[in-house]
């Protein structure tokens, strides 16, 4: 019996990145310091969201963003495709987040992968 589901894991390259447009599926908060903070629900059940979500402190997982991340979600608006992205966020950040495409390609799939965006 297998216990954890085996994850495919879609190489950077093989995304397209002029036909992907990212939509965000979890909430979020923008920090004073300009990072982003995805809020990930910790039940998804029915019973759970009615009767042990209201009664804990707590409901959700708190994702903290560095500086480039912050930058890429703040960018996620669900119209922009994930190549007009790149070059915004190449414009902003300059040099520090050269291979650009490859690293965004990389980030858009882990958080496709963590169900924190679709396409």
């Amino acid at each position: 019996m297998k216990l954890f589901k085996k994850q495919k894991n879609r190489p950077a390259e093989a995304l397209k990145m002029s036909e992907i447009v990212p939509v965000c599926t979890v909430k979020f908060n923008v920090e004073e310091d300009g990072t982003v903070t995805l809020l990930q629900p910790k039940f998804s059940s029915k019973f759970s969201k009615k009767y042990i979500i209201p009664r804990m402190k707590h409901p959700y997982y708190f994702i903290h963003l560095d500086e480039m991340g912050s930058a890429v979600w703040k960018r996620i608006d669900g119209k922009s495709t994930a190549l007009e992205i790149g070059g915004k966020i190449k414009e902003e950040l300059g040099e520090k987040i050269e291979p650009v495409f490859e690293r965004l390609g990389f980030f858009l799939a882990k958080l496709k992968n963590e169900k924190f965006i679709k396409w």
